[in-house]
């Protein structure tokens, strides 16, 4: 792993913790979760639209099964400036981006609603969550492309799973990953019941944390949460939400809130308890799954705040043009870095 990517690596640890605990500098500086540092880098949409073009033409111009590394987005190797469509006038006479002309035309972009020469929490927020849903709808539309056999701009669970014969999936078994358990979560996505997938199906098939599908996140929750339930009562009393979901929740409001008041486990989980049974069923883990089980537009947020904490200089929570400028290597990662990085299979989960 290259000495640049090991920064990074770094720098976005030590400003998470910034993120999540502005108001506590006199506390000392806890280490992160080693993971967490890695699962912010790997979801992190790009900031600028252009770059997440020129990463999707090194992808369709590699034969590698395997994603392109987010280190390597420069044209000097792996393709063209002829292969994406209007790159050639944002690079370097070194073949890379030129990322200091390409915040000049992004900033007045970002800075909309209002029109006051900044960009503001709200409005950068608002522009990383586009970024993070292009990449969804990508993301979707590349499996849609791959798995349609027949080009009816839908898939069945024989195109999208062939590998499951029809005793398999007769024999219904729910173990996770079986087909069972795999045709379930398809007949959830399966709005119209029509046993196909669209394209907001698929999506809400492949992301599901991501989905506007109040059964999806339902049955998503239900299956996650099975892990978590220590009686085995398919539902969660206070002691296994203390246990297995509070901390969870608490970090996450801790960056929401900076640091402001958050409520305390008993005071959460009753509010929560709508039929007030003293469980909590999935349906009524809902409001607070993008806390427990955030999906690619919940961590637009995070990274809204990776940005702002790094390039706002004087704390009034408002990017200048020449803040971005001074910290552009902040929003171009990928672009600055000049090595691979390394995959490490081995993590420990969150």
């Amino acid at each position: 792993m290259s000495k640049a990517v090991v920064y990074i690596l770094i720098a976005t640890a030590v400003l998470l913790y910034k993120c999540l605990f502005p108001l506590s500098q006199d506390e000392p500086k806890g280490s992160l979760n080693r993971r967490f540092g890695y699962k912010l880098l790997e979801r992190a949409p790009n900031f600028d639209p252009l770059v997440a073009d020129i990463e999707r033409e090194v992808e369709k111009k590699t034969t590698h099964s395997e994603p392109v590394p987010r280190t390597s987005t420069t044209l000097d190797n792996t393709t063209s400036p002829n292969d994406v469509s209007g790159t050639y006038q944002y690079l370097t006479s070194g073949g890379k981006l030129n990322t200091t002309l390409r915040l000049i035309i992004l900033f007045p972009l970002l800075d909309r609603e209002p029109k006051d020469g900044v960009v503001g929490f709200e409005e950068l927020e608002a522009w990383v969550t586009q970024r993070a849903s292009e990449r969804l709808d990508y993301l979707t539309q590349a499996e849609l492309d791959s798995k349609d056999k027949n080009g009816d701009l839908a898939i069945s669970f024989k195109e999208y799973l062939p590998q499951f014969s029809e005793k398999r999936i007769e024999e219904n078994k729910m173990l996770h990953g079986e087909a069972g358990w795999w045709k379930e979560r398809f007949e959830v996505a399966d709005v119209d019941h029509n046993g196909l997938l669209n394209f907001t199906e698929l999506r809400d098939f492949l992301h599901p944390e991501d989905s506007d599908n109040k059964e999806t996140l339902k049955w998503m929750l239900r299956d996650r949460l099975k892990r978590k339930d220590d009686e085995k009562d398919g539902k969660m009393n206070f002691n296994e939400f203390v246990d297995h979901v509070y901390g969870t929740y608490e970090t996450y409001m801790t960056f929401e809130t900076h640091g402001g008041s958050i409520p305390s486990p008993k005071e959460e989980f009753f509010q929560l308890d709508v039929n007030k049974d003293k469980f909590l069923s999935p349906e009524e883990l809902i409001p607070i799954l993008s806390y427990i089980y955030p999906g690619e537009l919940a961590y637009a947020k995070y990274f809204t705040c990776f940005f702002m904490n790094e390039a706002d200089d004087n704390g009034d929570r408002k990017l200048t043009l020449k803040e971005m400028l001074d910290h552009e290597s902040v929003f171009y990662s990928t672009v600055h870095a000049d090595g691979h990085q390394e995959s490490d299979d081995e993590h420990d989960e969150l």
